[in-house]
């Protein structure tokens, strides 16, 4: 027993294999967060060009899936168009805005969304939702999810008030 006590062969693989799950979990873990930035920042973008062409009243004449399949072309990360979801509403001043909840009360996104892009002097509220599909090699109370499906909500949101057009 004595002689396998002072063994030292195979330590250095032993030690390695104790310190590499930790290590790839956490490396995991900084490149999920990574591809959710750059997610949520690319769609950021898409929806400021989304903004100034509603604003500037280039997309009146559009209905709701041209100007999703146009903010999803300015997305330069492969995403699946579909579900990403539009909200678009008008209102009368700043101080009037309101909108509910993306989620409903199950964690899912909701699926009654408005479009109206308004006319002249209006005041504007567009907001963007994607569902972000999430890798999840990390326990429930850890993870990025916010929906109930474990994935990760996306959004964006623009305010601004059209132009004269």
């Amino acid at each position: 027993m004595r002689r396998l006590l002072r063994d030292r062969s195979g330590a250095a693989a032993i030690e390695f294999a104790i310190v590499a799950v930790p290590f790839l979990i956490l490396l995991l873990g900084l490149f999920e967060v990574g591809f959710v930035f750059v997610g949520n920042l690319t769609l950021e973008h898409s929806v400021a060009d989304a903004a100034r062409w509603v604003r500037t009243g280039q997309a009146q004449s559009w209905d709701e899936d041209t100007l999703r399949q146009k903010v999803c072309d300015q997305i330069v990360i492969p995403v699946d168009c579909d579900k990403l979801r539009l909200d678009i509403r008008t209102f009368n001043a700043f101080g009037d805005t309101s909108f509910p909840d993306p989620l409903n009360d199950e964690g899912k996104l909701r699926d009654d969304f408005t479009f109206d892009t308004g006319g002249r002097n209006d005041v504007v509220v567009l907001r963007a939702y994607y569902e972000w599909p999430l890798i999840s090699i990390f326990p429930s109370w850890i993870s990025l999810g916010n929906m109930s499906s474990g994935n990760r909500l996306l959004s964006a949101t623009s305010v601004f008030r059209n132009e004269p057009f």
